[in-house]
């Protein structure tokens, strides 16, 4: 019916005008340098060609649209952490390598990746950023030889101890005597941590 057709219409055109939102939001983010408080609801909807109001009605706060769009980012560059499985000599190498890359990123990208990993923190979900990583990581231990289940628990162990690192890291030197931020000694630390998840396990 003709009714029908109009709201498909206007569902079609709310979702068009979130994707816009979180579109713009995430451009916004991604030129911050790490100042998401300094975003406006105003220069958001001002960016999008609508009213401030409409920001609020699909997404309540300019905390909680940022974020959403902090996870679609983190989520986007997590996919991209997946190495070629024929790359490495081992998985535990391939599983370093793809970890560096992530503490890496995480380090680059301080302020969204807070975000996210405390998002996440405050409400888990089945699916989320940290279990994308979690899975990440299994994808580089895809032809280690241990029972799944434990390749999984593994894994969030290794996503875990990075989680914390990171968000310890401005006081690691002091606690541990290593400096997270210093790429050397943050590489060190994820050889030794990953040694000592998988050792006996070969």
């Amino acid at each position: 019916t003709e009714h029908c057709s109009k709201m498909e219409e206007n569902m079609e055109k709310s979702e068009l005008a979130k994707e816009k939102i979180i579109a713009v939001t995430i451009d916004l983010i991604q030129n911050a340098d790490g100042e998401t408080h300094k975003i406006t609801t105003r220069a958001i909807a001002k960016r999008a060609g609508i009213g401030v109001g409409l920001v609020n009605y699909h997404f309540k706060s300019k905390n909680k649209l940022i974020e959403i769009c902090v996870q679609r980012i983190i989520s986007d560059v997590i996919k991209s952490f997946k190495p070629d499985v024929n790359d490495e000599l081992n998985s535990i190498s391939r599983l370093k390598k793809v970890t560096k890359m992530v503490a890496s990123f995480l380090i680059q990208n301080a302020s969204v990746s807070k975000i996210s990993i405390l998002g996440n923190m405050n409400a888990p979900k089945i699916v989320d950023n940290t279990m994308t990583t979690v899975n990440g990581f299994l994808f580089s231990m895809e032809d280690y030889n241990i029972a799944k289940k434990e390749k999984m628990l593994l894994s969030f162990a290794l996503t875990s101890i990075l989680q914390v690192a990171f968000l310890r890291k401005d006081i690691m030197k002091e606690n541990f005597g290593f400096d997270f931020n210093n790429k050397k000694e943050r590489e060190i630390f994820i050889d030794f941590m990953i040694d000592k998840l998988f050792e006996g396990r070969q």
